[in-house]
């Protein structure tokens, strides 16, 4: 992608804390190279305006408040209907089960909020130029550094990630809902929350699935996975 002072790169903004929203603008706004075209606090304020305007590179909240479209199901989302807009994930959330996630999903770059924010405008800057971003002591971290997914437009919408295990017949609805947030970055505590259950019902639900796919951890969990999706 090629855009200059004359021509900046149109940059929209989706995080669901003001301070952070404001700050952001006020510094993506520094770049006489960037324009911010649009700051959202929630999905369906995003997801509304993108009709409307015209979005190079989308700087994403990977967590939103409950009841929020967010997560892998709105990178999925966006990347089906935007498959020319970039995005770059923003998350305090900075493991690597849930950064290989995001990236297989459609997300062109990871940034942690524990980052300097001058380094946020070098990550835009990769991600402009076609390049995967990825924190390093991140990328040290994971098995592979995952491609970005290709996604078709239309009515070809990625499948959630890890949904050939999510769907194994003998796991009951409870232990699919646990396993999908597992492959979505959640943690037990996070998950118990989520469902408003104890981190004991959780970690029992989650070791129950693990035993019916014959697996012991999460890292054995996303080696099946990833398995089954170079099949």
């Amino acid at each position: 992608m090629k855009w200059s002072v004359v021509s900046p790169l149109r940059i929209a903004l989706l995080d669901d804390h003001a301070l952070i929203r404001e700050a952001l603008k006020v510094r993506l706004s520094m770049e006489s190279d960037f324009k911010v075209v649009g700051v959202y606090a929630s999905s369906e304020e995003l997801i509304g305006a993108l009709y409307e305007e015209q979005v190079d590179l989308l700087l994403l909240d990977y967590q939103l408040s409950d009841g929020e479209l967010d997560g892998l199901r709105l990178i999925q989302m966006l990347r089906s209907h935007y498959p020319q807009m970039l995005i770059l994930i923003f998350s305090s959330r900075e493991r690597p089960a849930m950064v290989n996630m995001a990236i297989r999903g459609g997300a062109n770059g990871f940034f942690g909020k524990s980052q300097p924010t001058d380094e946020l405008m070098r990550a835009i800057r990769i991600v402009a130029l076609g390049r995967l971003y990825l924190l390093p002591t991140l990328a040290t971290k994971l098995e592979r550094v995952p491609a970005a997914q290709k996604v078709q437009s239309g009515e070809n919408i990625l499948m959630g990630r890890g949904e050939e295990l999510v769907s194994y017949p003998t796991l009951s609805p409870k232990e699919r809902e646990v396993l999908r947030c597992l492959f979505e970055g959640l943690s037990v505590a996070e998950i118990a929350i989520k469902f408003s259950r104890s981190r004991k019902t959780i970690s029992g639900q989650k070791q129950a699935a693990l035993k019916k796919l014959s697996v012991r951890s999460n890292g054995e969990l996303f080696k099946l996975q990833v398995h089954l999706e170079s099949l």
